[in-house]
């Protein structure tokens, strides 16, 4: 009678083990960063709202690899080891690290270009997400509505970061295709800003763009004291990072963004078909600082001024 008991017993915290036990999720972002965070939100958000909420029947792992790229790929071989049911990345690092060492775990990325766009020579079925197309066009019009007399341009960028490897690349040719000259400088890390920033305001610019780079844009407030100094507009494809000091920003909406990706990621932990492994985002927004337009010395038209969704001060 007591061995009938004490199967009993086992098997019932057996079943309410099983009962208690939540879907885990392996979250990595490349930086700590209000830009980042915002479509971190966006994901969650998308998430809680097709019924997966975090302490309640899904388990998040977050790991933040501080701006140390070398460090991703030990997070995610965290997350495999803990056998984790699903990998969320967010920023390219974070996504081009996945593609290249998780085969066996769905992995779902935001604020990424596509394995496309940063020469990865395959795209592993086991791998979703949104990308930014990056709208140079667009972008540099945007430019020379500010800037008609736009001759010269400064671009600092790091070349050991995928994403701003390749939107260095995208961007120059733009420039090139207007006549516009482009002068490069390497930046190792968000230390290196205020010296590369000087660099450049000694070469003759009328302006500086930052474009998708996550090490320049840790380091942006440096980058925009030269800019304020040296009278040359800071222009960027982030338009939240206005708010730290750019003149104007233009990209993609961060929170709706991670929204779509988690949108996603939610289809998956349902075992439901996804239409669209990995799509395009379209969804832009214009932000002004009128503030660092007036200390950089740019005069914004009218025209630009109603376009933009926001005025960050």
């Amino acid at each position: 009678m007591l061995i009938i008991a004490a199967c009993l017993l086992l098997f019932l915290l057996s079943a309410c083990s099983q009962g208690d036990k939540k879907t885990r999720i392996g979250y990595v972002q490349i930086t700590e960063d209000e830009v980042l965070n915002a479509a971190k939100e966006g994901v969650f958000k998308a998430l809680a709202e097709s019924g997966f909420v975090d302490g309640q029947n899904i388990q998040v792992i977050e790991k933040n690899a501080q701006g140390d790229l070398s460090i991703i790929t030990t997070i995610l071989q965290s997350f495999q080891s803990q056998s984790v049911d699903l990998i969320i990345t967010n920023s390219t690092p974070c996504m081009v690290a996945a593609a290249q060492s998780v085969s066996k775990i769905p992995v779902v990325f935001t604020v990424a270009f596509s394995p496309e766009q940063v020469g990865l020579k395959s795209t592993p079925p086991n791998l979703y997400g949104v990308y930014d197309p990056l709208d140079a066009p667009k972008f540099v019009a945007m430019m020379l509505e500010c800037l008609p007399a736009l001759k010269r341009v400064g671009m600092p960028y790091n070349n050991g970061e995928a994403n701003a490897e390749y939107s260095a690349k995208v961007f120059s040719a733009e420039f090139k295709k207007r006549g516009i000259e482009v002068v490069k400088a390497t930046v190792n890390s968000p230390n290196d800003l205020i010296m590369v920033g000087q660099y450049l305001a000694g070469q003759n610019i009328n302006a500086i763009v930052a474009a998708a780079d996550n090490t320049v844009y840790m380091g942006l407030n440096a980058l925009a004291k030269v800019a304020r100094e040296s009278k040359i507009p800071l222009f960027v494809t982030d338009p939240h990072q206005a708010k730290k000091g750019a003149a104007i920003g233009m990209g993609v909406n961060y929170e709706r963004w991670g929204y779509r990706s988690g949108l996603k990621a939610a289809e998956i932990l349902k075992g439901r078909p996804v239409s669209k492994n990995i799509e395009p985002f379209y969804d832009t927004n214009l932000f002004v600082n009128t503030k660092a337009c007036e200390a950089q010395g740019l005069v914004v038209p009218k025209s630009i001024l109603d376009k933009a969704s926001h005025e960050a001060r």
